[in-house]
């Protein structure tokens, strides 16, 4: 089985603090964590993930997988919550965690910061020069 790894920024904004006195993705991180801290991957808080335009921001990761890049993510929907839960799950069931976006999660589909390949991927979206 993949050791998945869900980093989430702490340090990300979404203008929501003054209401709640949490900056967004500790409430996120909070959020994922009392919901699914269950499941089959290991949630990690990362001080600030350098992504600041585009609050809130997560990465999905595994040894000889791709890693994904997320933000925008609202951390008071609880759809977004379900949605990376659900992309976990297509990760963890796709060769090198590769997931098409018509196959991903409605809400993950348009706020992809960036997907990059395992270091030694047979994947044929990569050319070796």
């Amino acid at each position: 089985m993949k050791k998945i790894i869900l980093s989430i920024c702490l340090a990300c904004r979404d203008g929501c603090e003054y209401k709640t006195e949490k900056r967004g993705g500790k409430r996120l991180a909070d959020k994922i964590f009392y919901k699914y801290n269950k499941n089959n991957f290991i949630l990690r808080g990362v001080n600030c993930m350098s992504q600041c335009k585009r609050p809130c921001v997560i990465s999905i990761t595994s040894k000889n997988n791709f890693t994904y890049v997320f933000g925008d993510i609202v951390p008071d929907n609880e759809k977004y919550i379900d949605d990376i839960n659900e992309f976990i799950s297509l990760y963890a069931s796709n060769l090198e965690g590769f997931v098409n976006r018509s196959n991903r999660p409605k809400l993950l589909q348009s706020n992809i910061l960036g997907r990059f390949p395992p270091i030694n991927s047979s994947s044929s979206l990569v050319k070796i020069y």
